[in-house]
């Protein structure tokens, strides 16, 4: 069977698809320490596109 990647073996890649499932999947920040977790914007922040999008009016 030919595989998209060499990077890792196949063992490596079910352990690291099993490892990030949790996150993917998870309704919840998947960090232990709470104040790692990144700030939610505040209400008098400016929308900033995200990438790839084009401002309105271009």
């Amino acid at each position: 069977m030919e595989r998209g990647s060499e990077k890792h073996s196949p063992r490596e890649d079910d352990a690291l698809k099993a490892e990030l499932r949790g996150t993917l999947q998870g309704n919840r920040s998947s960090r232990a320490e709470e104040w790692r977790d990144p700030e939610p914007p505040a209400d008098d922040d400016p929308d900033v596109p995200l990438a790839g999008e084009r401002p309105e009016g271009r």
